[in-house]
């Protein structure tokens, strides 16, 4: 009995002990101002802040897992990497990822998004000539069309959609065995999907035995003919211009399309082609596509030796590969602003921003696991680690806090850090 009392007595102190540490460690343990507001850090199970007026606060729970701000008009929470929630009162909106990127909710202004890769799905909009919404789960779906008309359906016994998938309507009734679509005037109707098919309507008709045998025609505009399909093939278009296009296809072994101002020969498509067009004085040679391609035009010069080198000129746009994936370049002129890109082994960036003066206006550097810097305007951060060197702010909110063991931030002549998720902590923390 005395040794296992002296047992109990010797964890209690240990337990005490460990206790007294985190908040003796902590920078700023138990401190309340009328200036600082209060703040409470039991680093790292718990730590808490709130300002002087009440009308702000923020907690962190077991480091980045459980988080939690409120202000006077906006609301977070998050239980990384399953779940964040973000409420504004301002602009009257909500917003939830969870087990992101697999699921998102959005609402907000008359429009409401909802779903989770690959179970369901809701999308509720306010239109100009009414509400639309669809709502899937599994197998089921049901819906209202902008105009009013509603739709249902289990996929694949029967069902009928309503401006869903580029069409005005879909039916189907044991798919593949049976469906039918109306797009603009025009009615297909398959059996067997995508064996027989039918389309009469607005001057298009078309029909199809497939492999064996189809065509499909838009009257005076184009028509496409297969035999043995992939094997046989003849397509003309542009037929309404002066200048209608021609081209068949006996695949693998020749492709050629021809106009009066451009054609084209591939031989065992698509690795050897010659193309021309005289309109824009474009060439291009492809022996053996993807490894080695070569393109001409007025103001256009591509190259590539895959994997050894890649270059294409053209206004606005100049790109440079050396032995990919270890050096990229991409330097674009988008309106006033140009923007330079580099990166190493495909993971590390470097993206440089300048206005029409030449001056640098922002800068991104991501080496991969290390570290991410940023530069813009007059703000500047700085993160260690950089475990996934994607940039999306679901990614920033839902993963990025799980590995980011230090932060700076600076705005002019502020600044912000934080090591450990709330060890050591300086600056604002309401900005």
């Amino acid at each position: 009995m005395k040794h296992r009392a002296e047992g109990v007595e010797r964890r209690s102190l240990i337990l005490a002990g460990i206790v007294l540490f985190f908040v003796l460690s902590a920078p700023s343990a138990g401190l309340c101002s009328e200036e600082k507001g209060f703040t409470l850090n039991l680093w790292p199970l718990l730590k808490y802040q709130g300002d002087s007026e009440g009308s702000r606060s923020k907690l962190r729970i077991l480091g980045p897992l459980i988080y939690r701000r409120r202000g006077a008009e906006r609301g977070e929470f998050a239980l990384r990497p399953l779940f964040y929630w973000i409420k504004d009162g301002k602009e009257n909106s909500l917003f939830v990822e969870y087990l992101y990127p697999l699921g998102k909710f959005k609402r907000e202004d008359g429009y409401t998004r909802n779903y989770i890769v690959p179970f369901t799905t809701l999308r509720d909009e306010q239109e100009e000539q009414g509400r639309e919404n669809h709502f899937s789960l599994f197998l089921y779906f049901r819906g209202q069309a902008e105009g009013g008309e509603r739709y249902w359906g289990v996929f694949p016994l029967f069902g009928r959609l309503v401006n869903r998938f580029g069409r005005d309507r879909i039916r189907f009734y044991l798919w593949p065995i049976y469906s039918d679509v109306s797009d603009e005037g025009a009615y297909t109707w398959t059996f067997l999907w995508p064996i027989l098919s039918r389309t009469r309507g607005e001057g298009k008709k078309a029909f199809r035995v497939w492999p064996l045998w189809g065509y499909k025609e838009e009257e005076h505009i184009s028509r496409t003919d297969f035999v043995l399909w992939p094997f046989f093939t003849r397509r003309v278009r542009d037929l309404d211009t002066d200048d209608p296009e021609r081209e068949y296809f006996l695949f693998p072994l020749y492709r050629g399309v021809r106009s009066k101002r451009a054609r084209q020969v591939a031989i065992l498509w698509p690795f050897f082609r010659y193309a021309v067009d005289e309109r824009y004085g474009y060439k291009r040679w492809d022996a053996p596509w993807p490894f080695i391609s070569f393109s001409r035009a007025e103001k256009l010069r591509r190259d590539l030796v895959f994997p050894l080198y890649y270059g294409k000129e053209a206004p606005g746009d100049r790109t440079r590969w050396i032995l990919w994936p270890l050096y990229q370049s991409w330097d674009e002129q988008f309106g006033d602003q140009r923007e330079v890109i580099r990166r190493y082994l495909l993971v590390n960036r470097i993206k440089t921003v300048f206005n029409d003066k030449g001056e640098v206006t922002s800068k991104q550097v991501s080496i991969w696991p290390f570290f991410r810097y940023s530069r813009e305007g007059d703000k500047v951060s700085l993160d260690l680690f950089n475990l996934i060197p994607l940039r999306y702010e679901g990614f920033e909110r839902n993963w990025a806090p799980l590995y980011t063991v230090f932060r700076y931030e600076r705005r002019a002549s502020r600044k912000k850090w934080d090591v450990l998720w709330g060890l050591y902590e300086r600056g604002d923390p309401w900005e």
